[in-house]
């Protein structure tokens, strides 16, 4: 501290020196020149660098200067001294202070037959000590899901090695990967990575042995096995941790232990010989009671217009949902303002439907349609576009549902009055969905076009929206302010006859894991395209990755990149559909550790069933493959009801296994677990079931797909049971609370958690301090006002068509439009036995 202490001071004065010389040579030369002629006579004085001779001699002018002589005789030492290099100057840059930074990961699971590793980032390359030690898990692992690990006292312990690393790269970030000289040694190890008085910890657990975890509302299921040979462990011993205390299993001849009643445990530590395994269990959600269903005829509607509310409610009576009876009091809000509240009678299919009015002069805005049945309540929101006084807005699309992805789309405004200041927002998605709601604003979503326009003598204005250049397809919100009246709408413009979307697991993951995607892919029509290959890329700059995928029947397919770049990605999904459909997503690699991915399940794990369609009582035949795997393979049939399991041998990577449907709420799956290299890898699908209660995706029946305008026509639902039907047709495509087709997912309640110890991805935890604290991961982003708001309007959608009826029969009689155009034709069934079904089609009337 003495040595930069002097430093600081020499600094201090060569700045002083340098000042000092500065401001003498400048006073010196900006001498005025009739201060100069009023100076010395017969004198010497300085100026301007010369020496100078005066005329005459000025006494009263003599102690000045003399006081000018010794100021720069001052200004002369200083600015010697100045030129004198100090002898302890301090660096600018301390370079190490970084040595203090680094951060220490390592892999959720390390089996004894692989090297072993842990993950150090640094921003310096100055020597870090590394010592191992070996601990039981009991003192390191903290049970529940929320809970983090605690660091082990080091002092009085016996290090099992002890080594040093020296990162390269010298002063910037490097992320590097530190072998442990561990051989194939199994157990539970500490390691400590020491700079100075920084101590980090991490736990790294050497096991040759797995479980996997299966919890639904029934019960538990956890299966262990051996990660070397895929065989299951019979007998082995497990610690449950329930209410504090331990409870110790066994598991059964096929490596299996269940858990059936309460309390549920929230920790499972298995032992076999040396090795561990371990999960903290996940809180699981029971059934609910009471389940309520909101729909709409329209998702934006103008004021002075109608709200018409159609839905359903269900009881769970013991785990089969049925129709519940009694009333449903239904209210319009908007924000906390009650505008409107009444009851309405659930019917024997326990449907409800109601209207509200809306004054004209209801101000714009969300408003929130609440219906309370039977203990549960359900909602759904509508947008409302006012009325400026006597001033009323409208938009169209010039091309309606016809546009040209390759030409800039015309607008057609139409205001009331003739003059009128219009402002023009568009927001693009260049994402086309069908049958799909996202929960949250999709990628890439962002403003299109922000413009003013003057209504005409005729009230009307034309706008284009500039077609984009990425060759994606686009969903247009449009809205559309002059004064207080507002409109809006959405346009869909397909570049294909079919629609793609691009899921992925997560937006952000860590440098190492894979990227697991899935695809679907729809007519515009809604009906799935079957059997078709489907091209992935992933773009990381100039680098390129491509697979080819086949969908399935339900035109789904499920994909993985092994070894996505550091950086941003994007995943591109491309079909030929007359016309080249793609959609995109953006995946951030970091090499941060991130949390595990919430699907989990693995893109090498194929499953197929024996139908596409049970009835309770059916046998399902569940055949699953994984290439390369090994030893044995757990099969499960998982509802609500707990998991029907078997373990069958696998021969050339596949396993089968039989077994019962049983109805109960929620969705039923089909899953299976292998073992390949050193890993666990797991999948599910879901089984369709047509019995009470539950959701039923059935295909619209029509006797044709073009008709004369003011025509009758039958129309069903296949396999659709009798019950009270919702029929709409509408111009224009629905959206969000006007879209049946989205009804009979909310009884498909997911009801299974699966959990592994060893999962084929790599996932890391971090570092805790040997001192107790832990990782922290801080962000911010800097704002200095709102950030905008980028969404999608909602499709006002105007239904020509509005017809409730109850039927046996299961078929609905319907007037199809007088005008010729295209329309979207809508069915909603509350079936009497308490399952719901939906579908739609696009009808043409000519």
């Amino acid at each position: 501290m003495a040595a930069r202490s002097a430093s600081d001071n020499d600094l201090k004065v060569r700045f002083l020196a340098h000042g000092l010389c500065f401001v003498g040579a400048f006073f010196t030369t900006a001498e005025p020149a009739s201060r100069r002629r009023r100076s010395l006579a017969r004198g010497v004085f300085v100026h301007g660098g010369r020496f100078t001779r005066a005329s005459r001699f000025d006494l009263p002018n003599l102690a000045r200067l003399m006081r000018v002589a010794r100021l720069l005789a001052i200004l002369l030492y200083a600015c010697t001294l100045s030129a004198v290099p100090a002898a302890a100057e301090r660096p600018i840059a301390d370079s190490h202070r970084l040595d203090a930074y680094f951060a220490l990961f390592a892999s959720d699971s390390s089996v004894p037959w692989k090297p072993a590793s842990v993950r150090l980032d640094t921003y310096s390359s100055a020597p870090v000590t590394f010592s191992v030690y070996q601990a039981d898990p009991a003192d390191v692992l903290t049970a529940g899901a929320n809970f983090d690990p605690r660091p082990i006292p080091t002092r009085d312990r016996r290090a099992a090695m002890t080594f040093t690393f020296t990162p390269p790269g010298g002063y910037q970030f490097g992320s590097n990967q530190v072998a442990m000289p561990l051989g194939d040694r199994e157990g539970f190890f500490v390691v400590e990575a020491r700079r100075g008085d920084v101590g980090e910890q991490v736990w790294i657990n050497r096991s040759r042995i797995g479980v996997v975890s299966k919890q639904t509302p029934g019960g538990l299921l956890l299966y262990g096995v051996d990660l070397g040979t895929g065989q299951p462990l019979p007998h082995m011993r497990v610690q449950f941790v329930v209410n504090k205390s331990f409870v110790t299993e066994t598991t059964d001849e096929h490596g299996i232990v269940r858990w059936s009643h309460f309390p549920r445990p929230v920790f499972a530590l298995a032992q076999w010989g040396s090795s561990y395994a371990f999960l903290s269990f996940l809180p699981q959600a029971p059934l609910p009671n009471a389940i309520v269903g909101v729909r709409t005829d329209s998702a934006v509607v103008h004021a002075g217009g109608l709200i018409r509310v159609v839905g359903f409610a269900r009881t769970r009576t013991g785990i089969e949902l049925r129709p519940s009876s009694g009333n449903a009091l239904i209210s319009l809000r908007f924000g906390a303002r009650l505008v409107g509240a009444l009851h309405a009678p659930l019917d024997a299919a326990g449907a409800f439907a109601a209207a509200f009015p809306l004054p004209r002069n209801a101000p714009a805005g969300e408003y929130t349609v609440l219906a309370q049945a039977a203990g549960g309540v359900g909602g759904a929101t509508v947008q409302v576009e006012a009325n400026g006084g006597d001033l009323s807005l409208d938009v169209s699309a010039a091309c309606g549902a016809q546009c040209d992805p390759q030409k800039d789309v015309p607008l057609l405004i139409h205001a009331s009055q003739p003059g009128a200041n219009i402002r023009v927002t568009v927001v693009r998605s260049p994402h086309v969905y069908v049958g799909y709601t996202p929960d949250s604003t999709p990628w890439a979503t962002t403003g299109w076009l922000d413009e003013m326009v003057t209504a005409g003598s005729d009230g009307n204005a034309t706008v284009r929206i500039p077609h984009p250049n990425d060759q994606l397809a686009s969903t247009y919100g449009v809205r559309v302010t002059s004064g207080g009246a507002s409109a809006q709408m959405r346009l869909v413009v397909p570049t294909a006859q079919a629609a793609i979307r691009v899921s992925v697991d997560q937006t952000e993951q860590s440098l190492g894991a894979p990227l697991g995607f899935d695809v679907f892919v729809n007519e515009l029509d809604g009906q799935p395209v079957a059997n078709a290959t489907v091209t992935v890329q992933l773009v990381h700059g100039a680098s390129v990755q491509q697979q080819q995928l086949k969908l399935d029947a339900d035109g789904h397919a499920r994909g993985t990149f092994g070894s996505p770049q550091l950086g941003t990605n994007l995943l591109l999904a491309s079909i030929n559909d007359g016309g080249q459909a793609m959609d995109a997503a953006q995946v951030q690699i970091d090499s941060q550790a991130p949390a595990a991915s919430a699907q989990g399940d693995d893109a090498d794990v194929q499953i197929a069933l024996d139908k596409t369609l049970y009835h309770a009582g059916d046998y399902i035949t569940v055949t699953a493959s994984a290439p390369g795997a090994q030893g044995q393979a757990l099969v499960t049939l998982e509802g609500a009801l707990g998991v029907q399991a078997g373990v069958a041998p696998v021969n050339n990577g596949q396993a089968v296994a039989r077994f019962r449907a049983a109805d109960a709420a929620g969705e039923l799956e089909a899953g299976a677990v292998f073992v390949q290299g050193g890993a666990i890898k797991w999948g599910a699908m879901p089984v369709k079931l047509a019995a009470p209660g539950r959701p039923q995706f059935a295909p619209l029946v029509l006797p044709d797909q073009e008709f004369a305008p003011n025509q009758n026509a039958d129309v069903a639902l296949d396999g659709a049971a009798p019950g009270t039907f919702i029929v709409r047709i509408s111009r224009g495509a629905p959206t969000g609370s006007a879209l049946f087709d989205s009804a009979p997912a909310l009884l498909g309640i997911g009801v299974t958690t699966t959990q592994s110890s060893a999962p084929s991805a790599v996932t890391w935890h971090p570092w805790i301090d040997s001192n107790g604290d832990r990782a922290q991961v801080l962000g911010f982003v800097r704002r200095t006002q709102a950030p905008p708001e980028i969404a999608l309007g909602q499709a006002e959608t105007d239904a020509v068509w509005w017809d409730i009826a109850r039927e046996k029969a299961g078929r609905v009689a319907v007037q199809m439009p007088g005008r010729s155009g295209r329309y979207i034709l809508s069915v909603l069934d509350i079936s009497d036995d308490g399952s719901v079904s939906a579908g739609s089609s696009t009808v043409v009337v000519r």
